[in-house]
């Protein structure tokens, strides 16, 4: 099943979505969108600066992920590094010319969340970063939410939650390198000198098995303003190495059905079945 022929059911689960109300405690939602897990490996990363533009050292369209089909609706289901997780991301292009891990990743339904930033001491206290507080966040009717820690450049566990229209385009649709002024130079670029178009979707080297993104492309979950500030993403927190910066995930996957367990009474009924089989033929010699 592919991201074209499920538009339909994803449609239908994000109304249920919108339509459902967030659960007040801790609990997880199983087959959010039918008994399947999902994976890629052409996941897109765009990093955003706190201009808009497109960081190209930090952003890749290789960014393989796994999603168990399950998500999470409180905040107590974060219990910090080494907590529960159903979600996973990795990548061979590196960041800023540093390898980076993502882990602890949790798929959240729509409501409000809060995120303990300071529970990374405890788990790394020679690793972590310099962030403090809370991340405090939204995930909208109709929207995902995507919690994880990032480990770069020796500052590990810094947080970034992603909020995620469903069956949507990135930002303006833009590609990163379709936009240039007269003299060449790219004008979503962060660091252009001129006026930088914003909230462009980087189109650049290193692709997974789909291939460089399309200009306007849909995605099974795209990554929205989460913040309201304008810019796509949700800026990472001060003290961190990156402050200012959003990172930006967006999935286009492919599902798998989940295995289906054969229920414990026909278990009981072939395990006796052989019982009496071993049993005749005993008699019989």
């Amino acid at each position: 099943m592919n991201p074209i022929s499920i538009r339909k059911t994803l449609i239908a689960s994000s109304i249920a979505l919108a339509l459902g109300a967030p659960a007040a405690e801790a609990a997880l939602v199983t087959n959010v969108f039918g008994p399947y897990t999902w994976g890629t490996d052409s996941a897109n990363l765009t990093m955003l600066a706190s201009n808009g533009g497109v960081v190209a050292g930090a952003s890749t369209n290789d960014v393989s992920m796994t999603w168990d089909g399950n998500a999470y609706t409180s905040s107590t289901d974060y219990t910090g590094p080494g907590g529960p997780a159903n979600v996973t991301a990795s990548s061979t292009t590196p960041v800023f010319g540093y390898t980076w891990t993502a882990h602890d990743i949790q798929m959240f339904l729509p409501g409000s969340y809060s995120f303990d930033i300071g529970l990374q001491t405890a788990a790394h206290p020679n690793g972590y970063n310099t962030e403090s507080g809370a991340l405090n966040v939204t995930v909208g009717a109709g929207q995902l939410g995507m919690h994880m820690l990032f480990d770069w450049n020796g500052s590990n566990n810094i947080d970034v939650f992603v909020v995620g229209n469903l069956n949507s385009v990135f930002g303006s649709g833009l590609l990163y390198g379709t936009t240039r002024d007269a003299l060449g130079d790219l004008m979503c670029d962060a660091n252009y000198t001129g006026t930088v178009v914003m909230n462009c979707l980087y189109d650049g080297h290193n692709y997974g098995g789909a291939g460089a993104p399309t200009q306007d492309q849909p995605w099974m979950f795209a990554s929205a303003d989460g913040n309201g500030d304008g810019i796509m993403g949700i800026p990472m927190a001060p003290g961190g190495p990156v402050p200012g910066f959003s990172a930006n995930f967006n999935i286009n996957a492919t599902a798998t059905p989940k295995p289906v367990p054969v229920p414990a009474p026909l278990w009981l009924l072939v395990s006796g079945l052989m019982g009496l089989l071993g049993f005749a033929g005993r008699r019989k010699q």
